[in-house]
């Protein structure tokens, strides 16, 4: 990963992207997501729009399961649909987030999920999760 320099306008460049271990250390286990996205996709209504918290869990989902693969068959199937979700999500997001974040991002989109991941599942922390945490969204399951 590239060093933090500081930028053209002289405020300091984002660090780099967390680590998987990091990002994804208090995440549910892989069948549990596997499930949530399942059911999700299977409960919604046709043509109806999912909120981005189902993008971003499979973004994250997709992502873990390719660093599962061998590193030896890296841009497989798996490192391909993990970059896939992770452009549909950061697409998604380019409005909202700051143009340098989206250069970084578009560089490494994993790495972005994984940001985002942390950030989202960090609710855990604070009372701001009202709706759940990602860390525990299925209580009782």
């Amino acid at each position: 990963m590239a060093p933090d320099y500081p930028r053209e306008n002289g405020s300091p460049a984002p660090g780099p992207f967390p680590a998987p271990e990091t990002a994804y250390a208090l995440a549910p286990n892989i069948a549990s997501e596997i499930r949530w996205t399942t059911r999700t996709v299977a409960t919604t209504e046709c043509f109806t729009e999912l909120d981005r918290d189902y993008y971003l869990r499979k973004a994250a989902l997709l992502d873990r399961i390719a660093l599962l693969d061998d590193p030896l068959l890296s841009g497989g199937d798996s490192t391909e649909t993990a970059i896939a979700a992770a452009l549909v999500l950061l697409d998604s997001d380019r409005p909202h987030i700051a143009p340098h974040l989206a250069d970084r991002a578009e560089q490494n989109p994993r790495g972005y999920v994984r940001h985002q991941y942390a950030e989202r599942a960090g609710c855990v922390y604070d009372d701001a999760c009202e709706d759940g945490c990602f860390t525990r969204p299925n209580p009782g399951q």
